[in-house]
């Protein structure tokens, strides 16, 4: 064992990072490295540089000497974490920018009013005082409260769905103007409505029996409509840009497969004081940052940083609480 281990151990008693049953210790530790990284990147927005304004290069520095410094007082640790601090330097950065942290302006970046919400026996928070931290899951910060709270007050604090997912799929198609399908000379790619949704969640033929989603256009500047077949033809009627820009389609379709009936349920585990949680579909931006900002990555040197991801037992209930308002659903084992 590394001879600063009580290091580790002590800011991990600290600001309540438990280990999980069965965890290692090299993950336990691993993770402990990614939650000072976060909050020394966030402890940075009141630095002085010389140029008198923090910005993300400025951030990205202090996560990368942050980084630096922990692998070389614990060598091991370089098994399981990324060679370079780069990965935790766009995380981290792109984290605090998607959910609120920070607000990027013009070269510089400035932390968030403070804003707090309690929700079971949770209180997030953000833009609170370094010294304030009292808990971290993931990079996000919390405290253990007693107030029940408001599962809207919550949504409202991170920019979540206020509709269930059958209640937005219902609203969409209640709003829709249906016109003749005019792009059959067009290239369309078409939502896919069953599993395995691991070989893609685009196909090239339509489904004939429902309403669906498709898209036309080079790839990042896609036009999304919803479809249907009337007397064998297919009508369209087009998604406003807001809804779907921005990775936004993906909470229309989460929408349209829960409303089919084919949405995967979130598998989660149980380790003591961790839980593991893996995603069968990708959440929509908001909500998947919301869970990120809380979480950490199954494993730091996989791909599939979005999809597989451990917290705090504690923390994981009230998330678990409000995408389950939202209408997903969870599966335990």
């Amino acid at each position: 064992m590394s001879k600063y281990e009580t290091l580790l151990s002590d800011i991990a008693d600290k600001y309540g990072i438990c280990k999980g049953d069965s965890e290692t210790v090299l993950s336990w530790e691993a993770r402990i490295v990614y939650s000072i990284c976060g909050m020394m990147a966030y402890a940075s927005l009141w630095d002085n540089p010389e140029d008198e304004s923090v910005s993300i290069v400025h951030m990205k520095k202090r996560i990368r000497c942050i980084f630096d410094s922990y692998i070389s007082l614990y060598p091991e640790l370089s098994e399981i974490l990324p060679d370079k601090s780069g990965v935790f330097e766009d995380e981290i950065a792109d984290l605090f920018r998607s959910v609120g942290v920070v607000y990027h302006m013009p070269n510089r970046i400035v932390a968030s009013q403070k804003h707090e919400e309690a929700f079971k026996n949770i209180l997030f928070q953000r833009g609170i005082a370094i010294d304030n931290i009292d808990c971290v899951s993931g990079i996000g910060f919390y405290s253990e409260s007693k107030e029940s709270g408001s599962v809207e007050a919550i949504k409202d604090m991170f920019g979540l769905e206020h509709k269930s997912l059958r209640e937005l799929w219902q609203s969409t198609i209640l709003h829709a103007f249906w016109k003749e399908n005019f792009l059959q000379n067009q290239p369309c790619e078409y939502l896919r409505l069953k599993p395995p949704f691991s070989q893609g969640y685009w196909v090239n033929r339509p489904d004939y029996d429902k309403i669906s989603i498709l898209r036309v256009g080079m790839k990042g500047e896609e036009i999304y409509y919803l479809y249907r077949t009337v007397d064998d033809k297919l009508e369209v009627s087009q998604l406003p840009e807001w809804q779907v820009e921005s990775h936004n389609y993906m909470a229309l379709s989460n929408a349209c497969l829960a409303s089919n009936g084919t949405l995967p349920p979130i598998k989660y585990t149980v380790d003591g004081e961790l839980v593991h949680i893996q995603l069968g579909y990708l959440l929509p931006p908001r909500e998947l940052g919301f869970l990120k900002l809380y979480s950490y990555p199954e494993d730091f040197l996989s791909q599939s940083y979005d999809f597989n991801r451990k917290l705090s037992t504690e923390v994981f209930e009230a998330i678990k609480a409000v995408l389950s308002d939202e209408g997903y659903e969870f599966k335990k084992g």
